[in-house]
């Protein structure tokens, strides 16, 4: 006998259990002793199975965590992330880039930078794109697009590649004079690309772009032309990205809106196809779904270690620090054959930056670059963090110390960009709200 019941999202998790099982004739039971029928669907973006292990696996964290509580950054350590963190950790060093310079005056807002072979560029909210000397003494060039250009990438072979804000592609190289060249364009996505990252992997150029039309795309670029190999539609918007090398593999970290776990793909080696291989909790004091969302990833990977992962998170007033470490893919796959698992206790640092942020911010930080000339055995020496009030901030991340390197601003930073020259000085470029374009020496 059938009665009517509200459905829950529990009803729909249990639908899509009994679906994906291939369990027709209970669903056809459940859904007759409902009394109408449930649309088979996944919470945000797990299933009950999902939940449900890692549910046992929190569960099973809980009596060590809290015993291992460290006072100074809210995170869980346990004796390998301890070691983790003495054998990649160094100090911040100093000096570091205090001394500021004024680089030009633009007619607008930066939108993104980079630097390459000695030239910096810079593209405006008036859709130009601005060529300068790295020292800033010289005002090259500047080309005019059809649209605000939301990144920039240096691509190898002297090749540039401009993302615009209406999905496409621009593939550039520059001319003796210059002077920009469009030599082919993409249509990447058919909305704004939120993110997108470049890889030379096995000696193929690849774009990693993450849409919003809600599109992750792996985009191959070969003769000077772009061909998308692989795509996911995503249940959740998401919000930021990373790429690496790691153990051979292409290894992507995604972050998600209003989800605090990262979801790590990797690509199939037979068709290159996009594959989710684990998830990652950034949120261990709470079980599944969150009160914050990855805003900025950034990856650190020094060789023969374990891959940082430093994220800039939407947390009010002021946005936080997490560090987590990258597993091994090759143990992950051996180990799970079924679902994605959830990875907790990965949080190597959890930081109060006292950077000022609202629910519009778009934080930016960066690792501190290690110099490829240092005779040490390179460890990751700290972040730099962008801040909307104004202030470029270092984090010492052996003891979680704040460094406040300037006021640099007068209002939000927008744009960052940190390297080393080719004396191998390092140097910082900020661009703010106020239209400052600043070097730092």
């Amino acid at each position: 006998m059938s009665s009517n019941h509200i459905t829950t999202d529990v009803h729909k998790l249990i639908a899509h259990f009994l679906q994906e099982n291939n369990y027709p004739e209970t669903l056809k039971q459940f859904e007759s002793e409902h009394g109408s029928p449930i649309e088979p669907h996944k919470l945000i973006d797990e299933s009950l199975t999902q939940i449900i292990k890692d549910r046992i696996n929190y569960n099973n964290l809980l009596p060590t965590q809290f015993e291992s509580q460290i006072k100074l950054d809210d995170g869980y350590k346990d004796d390998q992330i301890v070691e983790i963190i003495k054998n990649q950790f160094r100090h911040w060093i100093s000096p570091s880039p205090i001394h500021r310079e004024k680089l030009i005056d633009l007619d607008g807002l930066v939108i993104s930078s980079s630097y390459s072979n000695g030239l910096v560029y810079l593209s405006t909210s008036s859709c130009k794109v601005y060529v300068l000397e790295e020292g800033g003494n010289l005002f090259i060039h500047h080309t005019k697009f059809p649209v605000v250009i939301k990144k920039i990438i240096p691509l190898d072979g002297g090749l540039l590649l401009f993302v615009g804000m209406n999905g496409m592609f621009y593939l550039s190289e520059l001319k003796d004079e210059y002077e920009l060249n469009i030599i082919s364009e993409f249509p990447a996505h058919t909305r704004l690309i939120v993110d997108a990252k470049y890889i030379k992997f096995n000696n193929v150029d690849y774009i990693i772009t993450l849409g919003w039309d809600y599109y992750l795309r792996l985009i191959k670029l070969e003769d000077k032309q772009f061909t998308i190999l692989s795509e996911i539609k995503l249940t959740q918007q998401g919000t930021c990205l990373d790429v690496i090398n790691y153990e051979n593999q292409l290894v992507i970290v995604l972050g998600k809106l209003e989800n605090t776990l990262l979801d790590v793909y990797t690509t199939t080696k037979e068709d290159n196809q996009l594959k989710l291989l684990y998830k990652i909790s950034l949120n261990d004091a709470e079980f599944t779904s969150s009160s914050f969302s990855p805003r900025f990833i950034t990856i650190q990977y020094i060789h023969n270690t374990i891959p940082m992962i430093a994220i800039a998170t939407s947390h009010e007033p002021y946005m936080r620090l997490i560090i987590v470490s990258l597993k091994e893919i090759d143990q992950i796959q051996k180990d799970n054959q079924d679902e994605p698992p959830i990875m907790r206790n990965q949080i190597i640092k959890n930081i109060n930056t006292l950077s000022p942020q609202d629910k519009y911010s778009q934080p930016i930080i960066a690792w501190r670059l290690i110099n490829p000339n240092s005779p040490n055995h390179p460890k990751n020496n700290g972040i730099w963090i962008m801040g909307d009030d104004g202030i470029i901030r270092g984090v010492d991340l052996l003891n979680d110390k704040l460094i406040i390197i300037s006021d640099a601003h007068q209002g939000k930073i927008k744009e960052f960009i940190t390297y080393f020259n080719q004396d191998f000085n390092e140097r910082l470029i900020s661009c703010g709200v106020d239209r400052e374009v600043t070097i730092w020496k």
